[in-house]
């Protein structure tokens, strides 16, 4: 084996020992082409003094960007690398990219409100969002952001914390709401093969001991096969909970029908209609989408006109023309896009016809999965299993719909449930007896 130098093959005095010695036992020799190493006693020394210098000079290399990262990080600079999404940097300091920071926080919200990572993606495609590198969203990218601290405006280096680095973009409550969701599902990974849709994974709590129930399946003597929701902590016996396994379908239908009976009363349909009205007359005037893509078009523009001044300047090399034709490429598919985004400005949407579909999807097709998921992952925030009743909460404008209940604030819910079962009128409880 040749090598350049003795450092080209390792850094480290033990792992060369190791590797040298492995290479030895099937009759192979090292050799270095610029050193000079006499194959005598005096070139084990001097091997073993090279590698000792090797290795002082990569811990050396090492304290010295380690020191350097950390003055530049005590002065909240960028330490440069590849640009990370919902930043731009400017005067070596992070500052937040607008348009960019509000897709991350549509992605942490819907992420906590029960959505999964493909479904997520598929929307911000559907909405011509794109990654730093042009290409399209998809689950796993998606995934890679939702593990990124960096967004609550803290990051750790060698166990110090930094706050002065990122500001912030996503809530401290929204970032552990979206990590407990996480770390269940690297606990139960079958949560995520969703082989049966269990709309009501995430957001179904036992009444007895406060963990989640999740979905289970199981087959009969007839070979027939039934799906259940229980207990995590039943299912793991490491809690005496009594809850016992809900049938699945009585229990969405119930939920369902619950959340449909809730929106028919007073008007709630048209309060909701009305808000998604405001909000999408406000997304019209405001168009972040369409302000982004025409000041990347601006971009690429300026760049394809710097790149053809170069070129009558008679600077022509190979990658000059591949650029110059990427850049335009980029000018057409982005021409094509803003045509798209403002032709979503030409129909204009009226509160009646919003009013229409939701009454139609929400009263006439509740037995579509994906209406049910709807219903669910929109209105509903959390429910409790008991053995005599059924606690479904809310989503409402008084509430952060973004937030999962605390053990205490679930504890608060209890001693209100004797008030709600006294007062049948309240829109935020409901009481029923389970389904077995």
């Amino acid at each position: 084996v040749l090598v350049y130098k003795l450092d080209r093959f390792s850094r480290d005095k033990y792992a060369s020992v190791i590797h040298k010695r492995t290479l030895k036992n099937n009759g192979i020799k090292l050799i270095s082409a610029m050193e000079n190493i006499p194959d005598t006693p005096e070139g084990i020394i001097l091997e073993s003094l090279l590698e000792g210098m090797n290795q002082y000079y990569s811990a050396e290399l090492s304290q010295k960007i380690n020191r350097g990262i950390k003055e530049s990080w005590i002065k909240g600079h960028s330490t440069g690398g590849l640009r990370i999404y919902g930043y731009n940097v400017v005067d070596k300091k992070y500052v937040i990219n607008e348009f960019e920071a509000e897709t991350l926080r549509e992605i942490f919200t819907m992420y906590a409100r029960g959505f999964k990572m493909k479904y997520i993606a598929d929307t911000l495609n559907s909405q011509n969002k794109i990654r730093p590198n042009g290409k399209a969203f998809d689950n796993k990218y998606v995934g890679f952001l939702l593990h990124k601290k960096i967004y609550t405006g803290v990051v750790e280096h060698n166990g110090v914390l930094y706050d002065n680095i990122f500001p912030q973009i996503i809530s401290q409550t929204l970032w552990e709401d979206v990590k407990r969701i996480t770390d269940e599902n690297k606990q139960s990974p079958s949560r995520k093969k969703e082989i049966y849709d269990y709309i009501l994974s995430g957001k179904l709590f036992c009444g007895e001991c406060k963990h989640r129930m999740t979905g289970e399946s199981g087959t009969s003597k007839t070979k027939k096969i039934h799906y259940y929701y229980i207990c995590k902590s039943r299912r793991f016996r490491n809690i005496n909970c009594k809850t016992k396994a809900v049938k699945k379908e009585e229990l969405e239908d119930l939920v369902i029908s619950r959340t449909t009976q809730l929106l028919k009363q007073d008007g709630n349909i048209s309060i909701i209609a009305q808000k998604v009205y405001d909000f999408y007359e406000k997304a019209k005037r405001e168009n972040a989408t369409l302000k982004f893509l025409e000041n990347k078009k601006a971009e690429a523009l300026t760049a394809s006109k710097n790149l053809v001044k170069a070129i009558e300047q008679g600077l022509i090399f190979e990658t000059t023309k591949s650029r110059l034709a990427e850049l335009e490429k980029e000018i057409t598919d982005l021409d094509i896009r803003i045509m798209k985004e403002k032709q979503k400005e030409c129909y204009n949407l009226s509160l009646k016809e919003i009013e229409e579909y939701l009454q139609s999807k929400i009263f006439r097709d509740t037995e579509n999965i994906s209406t049910r998921k709807l219903i669910v992952n929109t209105f509903i925030r959390q429910i409790f299993l008991y053995d005599d009743r059924i606690v479904i909460t809310f989503n409402s404008h008084d509430k952060n719909s973004n937030e999962y209940l605390k053990h205490e604030e679930i504890l608060k819910t209890e001693k209100q449930i004797k008030t709600a079962l006294s007062s049948p009128e309240s829109l935020s409880i409901d009481c029923s007896s389970p389904p077995y």
